[in-house]
Formats: C-alpha cells, structure tokens, sequence
C-alpha cells in the first residue's frame, strides 16, 4: 500500500495549509498592530483635546484675581490706614477677602515687612513677618507685576502668590499681594479621574491630582536651581526627589511609579508653567481587547452566515443544474451567430473608414482652397483700386512719376500682406505660438480702415471711432488681427446697402474680467496666469440687424447671408477661428434700436 507522505498532492496540499497559516499569522500580527495605533492615536487625540480645556481652566483660575493687588495698590486710603491705622487697614482687608472669595491680601512696605494682612486674626497671621527674600516682593519693588509658587513661611501652606507696587509719585513705597490656594482646582481634579499634573519654571510639581508626586521633579535640578529655591524657601526645605526615578527620554511617554503613561503638555503662559495631562496605557491594552471581542464576534456571524449561505446555495444548484446544461447549449448557439455578424460588421466598418478617410481629404481640399479665394480676394481688390488710381490722369501739381512713386509701396505693402496671409492658412492645421506678439491694437486696426478708406467713401458710408488716445497692447497676430477686422467691417458694409442712414461705429474699451458679459475662461493652459482685464472692441452699424436663426448659424463654416457668388461664408468662421486663437472671443447681437453689433473680447497685456 502506497504511503500518503509519498503522495504529491497530499504535500502540495500541507505546504498551501503551513504557508496559509502564516499569512493568516502575518494578518493577525498586522491588524493588531493597526489597532493598538489606532487607540494610540484616539488617546493622544483625547489627550490634545483635554489638555487645552484643563489649560483653560487653570489659566482662569491663576488670573481670576489677579486685578486685586492693583486695586488695593491703588487705595490711597487704605494705603494710609496701613501705615498709620493698621487695624482699619486689616478689617478692610478682611472684608476684600471675605468678597472676593481669594484666599489672603496683605501690604508689605518697602522694606517687605507686612504692613496689613486679611488673616490678622489667625495665629499665623502674616503681620509684622518679613517676606523681603520672596520673588514677588523684588519683582514688585522693580516696578513689575509679581508671580510665584510657593509654600508659606508662616502657614505652612502652599499658595499662588500675585503682587502689584504701590507708587507714590515715582516711589514705590510698599508692595499689594494676595495668595491664592489651588487646592480645590487640585481636588476637582481628582474627582473627575483625570491624572494631572503642573510643573514650574524648574521642572517642580506645584499642582496634581496624585497628592504624593506634589514636590517632585521631572529633571535633576541644577546646583543655582537648588541655591535659588534655598534662598527664596519655596518649598520650606522639602528634597525634591525625581518623579520617575531617572530622567525621561521620549516627550510623549513618562513612567511613573512603574506605570507607562502618554502624555500631552502645554505652556500656561500667565505663570510660566506647564500642564501636563496623562492617560495609562493599559487603556490601550484594555480598547484592544474589547476591539478583537468584537472582531470575533463579527467573525463569527460571518462564518455562521456563509455556512448557511452555502447550504441554500448547494440545493439551488442542485435545483436549477438541468436548466444552466439547457441555457449553456443555448447560448453556445447564440454566440456562433453574434460571432459570424461581428465579422460581417468588421468588413461593412472597414469599408466606412476608407470612405470617410476620403471625403475628409476632400473637405479639407475644398475648404482651404475657398479660404484662399476669400482671403486674398481682399487684397487683390485694394490693388484693383490703386491700379486704377494710378491709371487716372495726374493732378496739376503732381506728375505721373509722382503719382506712381505715391502708388507703388502701397502696392508693395499689399504683395507682402498677402505672402503673410498665404503663411496664415496654416492655422487650420495648428497654431503656432511664436507668431504672436504684444502690440497695440489700434495698429491693426488703422492698417485695415486704410486698405478699406476708399470702399467706405465709394459706399457714402460715415465712420466714427471712438476711443481714448492710449495704447491698448493686446498679445495676438499683428496681420491676422488686421485680417478680422477688414472681415469684420466688410461685413458692416453689406449690411449697411439699403439703408438710409449709412454708418459704422468702432468703439475700444477695457473691462475687468468678473464682468458677466464679458468673463473669458481663463483655465487655458497657455496662460500663465488669471486673466484680470479685457479689452472691448465693439464694430457697430445702422443695418436693418440680424434675426434669430442668423445669429444662431452666423460662425457656422460656409454659412452666408449673400448672394451666391459674393461670399463663400467663410470670413466669420475664419475671423472666430482666429480671436479664439489668441484666447479671445467674438460674438455677434443685435442693437436695441437698429443695426447689429460685433463684439471682439481679448485679454489686456498690462
């Protein structure tokens, strides 16, 4: 009998079991990191957002009374009844107290023996105590508000000490204090179950919500930190031990006591602390579980589901198995026959392609021939009419070699305009960006009124321009530009043959570009940046105007309001061709009295 070990299937199969199990491992390994990141993050999260709120707190309470030295400071009498009635002045003070809700006021003189205190009734009333060596006296007597933490030399009690000078003139002769007790700040705290604690310029815990870290340090404290607090008894001789047993290392995780916390910290500027809130990471430990908890128990719906999910799926199948046999032969037959006329549909498409290859050939044939009919017809016809001219008889005070020399370079200036717009055509294949240049408009413009000066005469037809006598630069074609607006005013011309009143109006203004009826796009990718400003050219006649399907087809290729033989239809097309060429726009509306209107829109070089 043959071993199963030998079988090489049954060891495919164990080794596809051994490596599935260690993805599975691999898996396992990776999601629980991912979820202890994710609680991590979640704590810190929480921790960012209590701190501040704690931080909050605790700058309110170090502020809240703040403004009571500077009020007793500012008591002339009660000032006077210190230095000479000091029992008015200790009822006063009592009475603040009792008030105000602050824990001690009391007045040093200047030489920071207490004057007057609210607690003079007390056996450890701070009258007559000296308190010269405390920083809130000198930074008193320096003429700067004071702050300090500290345990009281009398009461024994720890307290926030603030402090205001008290000027006569330009004297400072004696010193406002009030000592606030922080204990119930400590004590809510505690009672809501946070872990919080405060340390001072040193690194010295003066706050918590442990009692017994109160005291500690967070560093070692330096040998002028150790003097400095010995001369000021700060903390009446205590020893300041380390709150971690050694020095911490990474900002966002502290061990105390044995217990890993993370932690967040922030400045609590009025009193140049800091607060620090923690959260243990057993809570990670403890999120974790729950999280796999449910885990597995979505886990194991999911399999009881696809179990059951299978078993009802086994008995479809075994229900519907003769109905997919009979389905599959049909569609077996169905496919022969969609294959067969795909085939015929490949040829038939073949054949099209072919044929609009060459009807595009042709469309394009025809239509760059019309274009250079339409284009050159123009300058041709400005020739004609020079020809003629120099064909008439000279004036008297000229001869006919003058009126020659008058003619040819306006003939010559014609040859080469029209060599430039032979060169032009090409923009039906693409444009060129070298071509264009910054220029002023008005250039174009005056170049195109003085190949047309003639025809508008022979026509009887008025011309007003108006515009303000600066240059307005746009970046375009020169010739080109030239080219739109012979286009755009032999179109005026047209219009203008059976009316009475014969005259076209040529306007050139500047708009910003939020304009509504003027917003260019300006996502172009040629652009270097948002366009700010457009320029406004406005070509306007007194014709009879335009009616709705004109205006709707009037940029369309080979679409003409002429007689046959006048126009191919092709001037507005090329002309919208070529403004948008240069990021612009050309519409065309009918005015609100007579006539129609052509509006060029183009960017304004600044």
């Amino acid at each position: 009998m043959k071993n199963k070990a030998d079988n090489p299937l049954y060891t495919l199969t164990n080794t596809l079991y051994f490596v599935a199990f260690l993805c599975g491992l691999i898996v396992l390994y990776w999601g629980h990191f991912l979820i202890v990141d994710n609680h991590t993050n979640d704590l810190r999260l929480k921790a960012s957002e209590s701190v501040v709120i704690y931080q909050d707190d605790l700058n309110d309470e170090l502020t809240r009374f703040s403004f009571l030295p500077y009020v007793v400071a500012r008591d002339e009498h009660l000032i006077k009844w210190s230095f000479n009635e000091p029992n008015k002045a200790n009822l006063a003070l009592e009475n603040i107290v009792k008030a105000s809700g602050t824990t001690n006021l009391y007045i040093l003189d200047n030489k920071g023996t207490t004057l007057a205190s609210s607690n003079w009734r007390s056996d450890v009333s701070f009258v007559g105590k000296n308190y010269a060596f405390r920083p809130y006296f000198i930074d008193a007597m320096s003429g700067n508000n004071g702050y300090f933490f500290g345990i009281g030399t009398t009461s024994k009690l720890p307290g926030f000490f603030i402090s205001s000078p008290v000027r006569n003139g330009e004297n400072i002769i004696a010193v406002a204090v009030t000592k606030l007790n922080l204990s119930a700040l400590e004590k809510s705290w505690k009672d809501s179950g946070e872990i919080i604690f405060v340390t001072n310029e040193d690194g010295v815990v003066v706050l918590s919500s442990e009692s017994e870290w109160k005291y500690h340090t967070l560093s070692p404290l330096s040998q002028l930190q150790k003097e400095k607090i010995m001369k000021q008894k700060q903390f009446a001789g205590l020893k300041l031990d380390l709150l971690t047993g050694e020095p911490q290392k990474n900002i966002n995780n502290i061990d105390i006591d044995g217990i890993p916390f993370l932690y967040e910290t922030l400045s609590i500027d009025s009193a140049n602390w800091k607060i620090h809130y923690l959260l243990p990471k057993t809570n990670i430990n403890q999120l974790t579980i729950i999280t796999w908890a449910k885990i597995g128990s979505i886990a194991l719906g999911l399999i009881a589901f696809l179990l059951l999910l299978r078993l009802m799926q086994s008995r479809w199948r075994l229900k519907i198995s003769r109905q997919e046999s009979e389905d599959l032969r049909k569609l077996n037959e169905q496919l022969t026959i969609e294959i067969a006329q795909r085939h015929e549909t490949e040829k038939k498409l073949l054949v099209a392609q072919k044929d609009i290859k060459r009807t595009s050939k042709l469309a394009a044939m025809g239509q760059l021939s019309a274009s250079i009919v339409h284009e050159l017809g123009q300058p041709l016809s400005a020739m004609k009419n020079y020809i003629a001219s120099a064909q008439l008889p000279p004036k008297e005070d000229e001869t006919s070699a003058g009126n020659e020399k008058s003619i040819l370079p306006k003939l010559d200036a014609l040859v080469i305009r029209m060599s430039q717009i032979s060169k032009q055509l090409k923009f039906f294949v693409r444009s060129n960006e070298k071509e264009l240049q910054v220029f002023d408009i008005r250039e174009s413009l005056d170049r195109a009124l003085e190949l047309l000066s003639s025809d508008l005469k022979i026509d009887g037809i008025r011309l007003i321009i108006d515009c303000e006598e600066k240059p307005f630069f746009i970046r375009a074609g020169k010739v080109r530009m030239e080219q739109v607006f012979i286009n755009l005013i032999n179109n005026a011309r047209f219009a203008l043959q059976e009316s009475k009143n014969k005259q076209i109006n040529i306007s050139i203004d500047t708009s910003d570009n939020n304009s509504p009826e003027f917003n260019l796009l300006t996502n172009n990718l040629e652009l270097e940046e948002p366009i700010k400003q457009v320029l406004i050219v406005k070509i306007e006649d007194t014709g009879k105007g335009m009616p709705e399907d004109t205006l709707e087809a009037l940029f369309d290729p080979f679409y003409t309001t002429k007689p046959s033989g006048v126009s191919l239809g092709l001037g507005l097309t090329i002309s919208s061709n070529i403004i948008h060429e240069f990021n612009g726009a050309l519409t065309a509306k009918n005015n609100t009295d007579q006539g129609a209107c052509f509006v060029i829109t183009l960017p304004l070089q600044t």
